[in-house]
């Protein structure tokens, strides 16, 4: 009886020094934990903030966001119903999935940044939205639409990349219509360049033919250079294909517009030399290929070598632009970057990784501002009901 109290009482101190020693290691990892805090908030080290906020804070940002873009749909579906109706500009389904869908699988939404030029983007896109109400205009509301998408494009930043997606607004850009018309005077312009260079080049290889306007005459045929050979289709095609390779490989606004221009002089080559291969048929073979499907087939090929031509492009502007390496110097001027470098790096070189990226917070946007942005984005799209319903428009 004796050994057995003798063991109790050795038990019962066994596990009163075991629950000490598990309350002294509870209370060390507390106050190490708020020692932690203590120094981090001494040193001025941003504190991550708890996924629930980063949330919230992303989800106030976007229902105000969503609610302008569906305010542009009823007079933005009036403006791509036109469009649908001009084959070079049946690319703008494609130019605006891609641009939503880069957004979608890039964002991140704990670092979007609403600026105040992110801001003023959207104060424009809703001055143009109720300008477009009162000036009865489908056009002016898709401006507005492409003002509201390059101000998204400017505030979300991607994960573990440092500036924003400004590039992207470009694909919107190329689906607003130019104005007044003006695009059938470039496809005007187009027929012609294209028919006075195809003539120059057969009288250089000795092509027995003569021009006419837009009309290209060989013994036994004459060739109309229409719309379709003009080029001005695959024109607005290797724009699209352009901008959508800035977006993707993540390129610079400058270049972008620069791959975008030699888009423009590439397509205006590869036609051409269509117009070229549909003479030279004739003339050596006497084979009609200016209609029918090898007419089609013709215009594919010459396409897919244009894109080619576009993406050697790229790769040349892509090394002309590289980075260039900031070294610290020696000495007292090492905590000094080469302002020229960053600027060079920033506005012309492709887009990079940092380590550092995602610990750049962004700025949140303004609850009172997107509430007024919500409310006015709904007046917007009511003011375009009641026009379309009263039968105002088209």
């Amino acid at each position: 009886m004796a050994d057995a109290s003798e063991s109790a009482d050795q038990s019962l101190e066994d596990e009163s020094v075991g629950a000490a020693t598990a309350a002294s290691v509870a209370e060390a990892a507390q106050s190490a934990g708020a020692q932690d805090v203590h120094a981090a908030v001494g040193s001025g080290a941003p504190l991550a903030k708890p996924a629930a906020d980063s949330e919230d804070l992303g989800l106030r940002a976007q229902l105000p966001i969503l609610v302008l873009l569906a305010a542009h749909l009823p007079m933005a579906l009036m403006h791509y119903r036109d469009a649908w109706s001009l084959e070079h500009y049946q690319f703008f389904p494609f130019a605006l999935g891609s641009f939503g869908w880069l957004i979608w699988t890039r964002r991140d939404a704990s670092r979007d940044n609403w600026s105040v030029p992110v801001l003023a983007l959207f104060v424009l896109d809703l001055l143009l939205l109720f300008t477009a109400v009162v000036k009865l205009s489908p056009w002016l509301a898709v401006a507005a639409l492409v003002c509201g998408l390059t101000g998204i494009s400017l505030a979300v930043r991607e994960r573990s990349y440092t500036y924003s997606m400004f590039a992207l607004s470009f694909l919107p850009l190329l689906t607003l219509k130019i104005p007044l018309n003006y695009d059938q005077l470039l496809i005007n312009w187009l027929q012609l360049k294209t028919t006075a260079l195809a003539s120059a080049i057969g009288h250089r290889i000795g092509l027995e033919h003569y021009s006419e306007a837009n009309i290209l005459a060989v013994p036994g045929k004459r060739f109309l250079v229409a719309e379709a050979c003009s080029g001005v289709n695959s024109l607005f095609t290797i724009m699209f294909i352009a901008a959508f390779v800035v977006g993707v490989k993540r390129r610079s606004a400058i270049h972008g517009l620069l791959l975008i221009a030699a888009g423009f002089v590439v397509a205006a080559l590869m036609n051409t030399l269509r117009v070229l291969s549909v003479i030279v048929a004739w003339d050596v073979a006497k084979v009609d290929i200016a209609e029918g499907w090898i007419h089609d087939v013709l215009g594919y090929f010459v396409l897919i070598l244009a894109a080619g031509f576009l993406m050697s492009a790229d790769a040349f502007l892509d090394w002309v632009t590289d980075r260039i390496p900031d070294v610290k110097r020696p000495g007292a001027m090492s905590i000094y970057r080469n302002p020229l470098i960053r600027f060079w790096n920033r506005t012309l070189a492709t887009a990079t990784t940092h380590a550092d990226a995602g610990s750049r917070a962004g700025a949140p946007m303004p609850g009172r501002f997107g509430l007024a942005l919500g409310t006015l984005a709904v007046l917007a799209a009511a003011g375009q009901v009641l026009v379309i319903v009263q039968g105002n428009l088209r």
